[in-house]
């Protein structure tokens, strides 16, 4: 270890000392090449002033200053021509937002009054007492006569009603719940139709609705004399009948709409920047488009694409916007236009549902067309005034340029050497003026500086060459050095493989103690088991003696009931021989009762049957008096054959006591016995621990042995590539000496012409 820091620390300082050296010789050559490389960047600046105008350094000021003039003043007019009318055309925009929404929300409004006059109108007309008791009647009677005459007056009814409110609607239709209709005026419904098969009146006679606007269809009872003008097209109102006296409704009236007087509310309509409004239902059908009537009751999808993009119809995903809000207004696109779009919805008409959105769409180019011409205009007006601000700076250029191209012919000369030049300088307060002054000073400061590097030339010549000779001598140091260091570097190898050898064989023998130490945790192992099976056994034998002992008690208590037993056994045998003389008796004294009996006769049968009955009952209790005995007799015997097994077993057991205390004795002595090994076990696994220990602590020694060894030739070999950075590096500072010799003559020569 004390080699290897030694070593490091000698080179260390060489390394540093050496690097010092050259940081010096470093500095003393950069401070006197910064002029040369100067004069040679001027030289290749000269070369290059006939270049073409590819960079922009290459480009004259004037050029620059006439293009950032122009750039500022194009994006200066630009943006504010762009903010401005950006901003005036959404203000546009906006403006005719709200105004195109009102418009819609006014012809929705006037349509909302009108509908709801006519709902009136025709609520009145379902609750007349007249009508409804006029079509109760018909539902009532078969008769036909009945019902011509009722339909007769009901169309009388009706006519009037119609002539009187021909502002609201052409015709209306009655239908009994029985299907029996009749319609006003001189209209008639053909005969071929079955006005129970019509989907308009079965569909509403069928429901529980009381009250349903239909949105435009083609009427589908062939009514003839037709007058509505839009080929059979209707948009009808349907109304259950009511009486005050009755809750159920005998009928509905069917009321097939003016559309005439609905289409006026679109007349004196006029939207800005040429706007289309047309009406939308539920369905994404078209209600009403008063520019084209033949379209009412169409589905959008129905129409062609040429007419959808003529009356800009809405498409569906605008349509499911629009039918999610009452009313509104936002810009979107619509066949690849800007259009902006209001709308406002009629949802209900009193109490009944109607959905009709009325939709205005209007082009966003029509709104700001008048907002594009003026920006044309502002945009001529904005290249004259770019022209005139060109103009403006070209003479302001023009002032610049002038002085700067005086100030350039002078730098010129002083480029060529010739510094002995008057360089006059105009009075000017401006940054030109400042210019000129510097460059006056700059002059006279270079004709200073000259001379001094003449006279720094000649100290870096002299110094040049000590250095040279300085530096052969430190190359020649240097492998000395490195020869020294090779003959350490191959000894470190060689200690390297003895340790390694070394290394080697302490790891078998640390392979070795291991597998005598797991052996010895083998044995250990199975000791414990040994012990532990034998605490077990001598457990187990002590039970067998406990158990040994509680039978030989049990038997002696066997052996005292089983005489107690045999005594109450005699006792039982003493009372049936009792009951036998008993029964014997009574057996004489029922034969008695008997010959008695049959002295007396008839009067005596009675008691001769009790006498016969007494006498089988005494048989029967002696019969069982003796198989009484006859068991004690048997229990006696087999309980002395019990008492003769218990004194076996009583035998059995006192030599079973006694081979459990010779087992016990033994388990004991094997205890003892594993105890010892165990101890003797312990004391072997120590010393094993112990020469583990010593391997280890060898291990460790090699290992940092090794480690030095490693270490101290990694040390070596990085010196070695520091000496050779260092031979490199005293090369180069050779190399950079001579160039320095050489720089500093021609620095000298180059002060010599200049002066």
């Amino acid at each position: 270890m004390k080699n290897r820091f030694n070593i490091r620390e000698v080179f260390s300082k060489i390394k540093t000392s050496g690097f010092k050296k050259i940081k010096r010789l470093k500095q003393a050559i950069a401070s006197k090449v910064r002029f040369l490389k100067s004069l040679n960047e001027k030289k290749s600046s000269e070369k290059n002033i006939f270049m073409p105008f590819f960079r922009l350094k290459d480009v004259s000021i004037g050029i620059k200053l006439n293009v950032i003039v122009s750039i500022v003043l194009v994006v200066s007019l630009s943006v504010v021509i762009l903010y401005s009318f950006g901003i005036v055309r959404n203000i546009l925009v906006e403006q005719a937002k709200d105004g195109t929404l009102q418009v819609s929300k006014q012809t929705n409004s006037n349509m909302r009054m009108l509908l709801e006059s006519m709902d009136q109108e025709a609520t009145a007309l379902s609750r007349n007492e007249q009508i409804a008791d006029i079509i109760s009647r018909l539902n009532s009677t078969d008769d036909a006569t009945l019902q011509s005459r009722y339909s007769s007056q009901l169309r009388t009814m009706l006519t009037n009603y119609v002539d009187e409110k021909s502002n609201y609607f052409y015709t209306i239709l009655a239908v009994s719940n029985n299907y029996l209709y009749s319609i006003s005026g001189q209209q008639i419904i053909s005969h071929q139709i079955n006005i129970k098969e019509v989907d308009s009146i079965k569909s509403f006679v069928e429901s529980t609705e009381y009250s349903k606007w239909y949105d435009p269809y083609v009427q589908d009872v062939l009514i003839h004399q037709d007058t509505t003008g839009l080929g059979g097209k209707v948009i009808t109102l349907a109304k259950k009948v009511y009486s005050r006296t009755k809750l159920k409704s005998p009928g509905q009236l069917f009321f097939y709409i003016n559309y005439e007087n609905l289409g006026r509310i679109f007349n004196d309509l006029h939207l800005p920047y040429d706007g289309v409004m047309y009406v939308v239902g539920n369905d994404y059908n078209i209600v009403m488009n008063p520019s084209k009537k033949e379209h009412m009751s169409l589905a959008i999808n129905d129409v062609s694409q040429e007419e959808k993009e003529r009356n800009f119809y809405i498409d569906e995903e605008i349509f499911k916007k629009i039918k999610s809000e009452p009313s509104g207004a936002f810009t979107t696109k619509l066949y690849g236009k800007d259009v902006l779009i209001t709308f406002s919805t009629i949802d209900k008409v009193n109490v009944t549902d109607l959905g009709w959105t009325f939709v205005t769409v209007t082009e966003v180019d029509k709104i700001t067309e008048s907002v594009n011409r003026v920006s044309a205009q502002v945009i001529i007006i904005g290249l004259i005034c770019l022209a005139l601000g060109i103009l403006l700076s070209q003479l302001i250029n023009k002032d610049i340029t002038k002085n700067i191209k005086k100030l350039v012919k002078t730098m010129e000369k002083v480029g060529s050497g010739n510094l002995s030049i008057e360089f006059k300088v105009e009075e000017r307060k401006d940054e030109i003026g400042k210019l000129s002054n510097s460059f006056a000073k700059m002059i006279s400061n270079l004709n200073g500086l000259i001379m001094s590097v003449k006279h720094a030339s000649d100290v870096t010549i002299d110094a040049s060459s000590n250095v040279s000779a300085k530096i052969q001598e430190t190359y020649a140091s240097i492998q000395q050095t490195n020869a020294i260091l090779d003959v350490i570097k191959e000894k470190s190898f060689q200690q390297g493989k003895i340790v390694k050898e070394g290394e080697r064989q302490v790891a078998l023998t640390k392979d070795e103690v291991n597998q005598a130490k797991d052996t010895m945790k083998d044995v250990d192992a199975i000791l414990s088991k040994s012990k532990e099976i034998s605490e077990d056994n001598r457990m187990s034998v002590s039970l067998l003696h406990e158990m040994s002992q509680n039978i030989r008690t049990a038997m002696n208590e066997i052996g005292a009931e089983s005489k107690e037993l045999i005594a109450t056994s005699k006792e039982i045998t003493k009372f049936t021989r009792q009951i036998k003389e008993i029964s014997e008796q009574t057996k004489l004294i029922a034969l008695n009762s008997a010959i008695e009996s049959a002295r007396l006769g008839a009067q005596g049968k009675t008691f001769h049957l009790l006498s016969e009955e007494t006498r089988n009952l005494a048989s029967k209790t002696k019969d069982l008096s003796g198989s009484i005995d006859q068991i004690i007799q048997n229990l006696i015997e087999k309980i002395n054959n019990t008492n003769k097994v218990v004194l076996k077993l009583d035998k059995v057991a006192e030599n079973t006591e006694n081979s459990v205390k010779d087992v016990t004795e033994s388990l004991d002595k094997n205890i003892e016995f594993l105890n010892e090994i165990t101890s003797n076990v312990s004391r072997i696994k120590q010393v094993f621990t112990h020469i583990d220990d010593f391997v280890n602590q060898i291990v460790s020694t090699i290992e940092y042995i090794s480690a030095s060894a490693e270490a101290n030739i990694q040390d070596i070999s990085d010196v070695s590539k520091a000496m050779n950075e260092q031979i490199k590096c005293q090369e180069s500072l050779l190399e950079q000496t001579t160039n320095l010799l050489n720089l500093s003559q021609e620095l000298k020569k180059k002060a010599e012409e200049i002066s």
